[in-house]
């Protein structure tokens, strides 16, 4: 019997981690830990003390976030290859760090096992050029690669997939929500990524749980220029400091976040508030680009299970009638009214198997 796959997602907050059978998608094993510290000694020692239990692996996938302009599919990751991913730490160090840590500790558990990067960047490699670049002198983009990149790809593909095997087919026209710590909106045309919301970096548009989202150049500019911020100071307070935490003064959490502003808590209806009209503006423009919307998805954590967060956002578009009772529910599958001319869905994130599915084309 040959040898089972390894998926590993080490995200900004959480590692998971999924061991499938070598043949099919069976799952003989996951899991999902909250880093217990943030830097990356601890990080791997707690990968490294989950990944001992588990069995030879004849391939460990990773979920990488950023490709850059380098990665624009699926690779076998050898001494080269790390290298090249190490060099992108700069762009997005709070994803970046953690998953060549993954990388290192999985190298050093299974070093038989073919190891491959899967990357949230490669389904927006789809944009074009008017909307993957930036208004900005032409020779700063060619220097240095400046573009919108886009991210949340494994989940938009997976929910696209996933809205085309149980809707009748592929949607002509779709919008993702990814919602959870990190959040985004992607125009889907024809399965394609056409516009997303995240840029050059996964700091970019939604107000997040800790990160600030779409904010003026101009008051970086000015927070450095007359406040005396630094920019790692800056760095740190855009990822970590901002969004719903930074906000309320009280939580990342939107279930956190929901019970203190039912409960009167003025700085977390705020919060809520103001993260509802970022979704809603950004989920308008996509609506724009696409010239309408045949199927609205909701997935990660938060779209998946707050009922309120998706009755809110979807109330953008009067064409999405949700069904009260399917929504409140949060069941995966349809929550819009059978009277509804756009589809609403919740759709379970499954990265897992996005990244398994290309190990497994790429396997010899």
């Amino acid at each position: 019997m040959s040898a089972p796959l390894l998926i590993i997602n080490t995200g900004s907050s959480t590692f998971k981690w999924t061991l499938f059978a070598a043949e099919g998608e069976r799952v003989l094993d996951s899991g999902s830990e909250d880093w217990s510290a943030e830097d990356a000694l601890t990080r791997r020692t707690q990968i490294e003390s989950r990944l001992s239990a588990l069995p030879r692996c004849r391939a460990v996938g990773h979920r990488v976030v950023h490709g850059g302009t380098e990665f624009q599919q699926t690779v076998l990751i050898d001494d080269e290859t790390r290298h090249e991913l190490e060099l992108l730490v700069a762009l997005d160090s709070l994803h970046m760090r953690p998953a060549m840590t993954g990388i290192d500790a999985a190298i050093a558990a299974f070093p038989d096992a073919r190891q491959y990067a899967v990357f949230d960047t490669a389904f927006h490699r789809t944009l074009s050029e008017a909307a993957a670049g930036y208004a900005i002198p032409a020779e700063w983009t060619q220097k240095w690669g400046l573009r919108r990149f886009g991210f949340h790809g494994l989940s938009v593909e997976w929910s696209i997939d996933w809205a085309r095997r149980n809707c009748g087919g592929l949607p002509p026209r779709a919008i993702v929500c990814h919602l959870g710590s990190g959040c985004s909106i992607t125009a889907v045309r024809d399965g394609a990524s056409v516009d997303t919301t995240m840029g050059f970096t996964p700091l970019d548009g939604l107000m997040m749980a800790t990160r600030s989202g779409s904010i003026d150049p101009g008051l970086l500019l000015y927070l450095q220029t007359r406040c005396g911020f630094s920019p790692q100071q800056l760095e740190d307070s855009l990822a970590h400091l901002s969004g719903l935490l930074g906000v309320s003064g009280l939580s990342g959490d939107m279930r956190e976040i929901i019970a203190a502003a039912d409960a009167g808590n003025v700085n977390a209806k705020l919060a809520y508030d103001r993260f509802i009209l970022y979704a809603r503006r950004h989920l308008g423009a996509m609506y724009g680009v696409l010239g309408g919307v045949d199927v609205l998805i909701f997935t990660g954590g938060v779209g998946e299970h707050e009922p309120r967060v998706r009755r809110d956002i979807a109330a953008a578009i009067p064409d999405v009638h949700l069904d009260a009772a399917r929504n409140k529910a949060s069941n995966e599958g349809e929550i819009s009214s059978a009277a509804s001319p756009v589809r609403a869905l919740i759709v379970r994130a499954r990265e897992d198997i996005v990244v398994l599915r290309e190990v497994l084309r790429l396997l010899p």
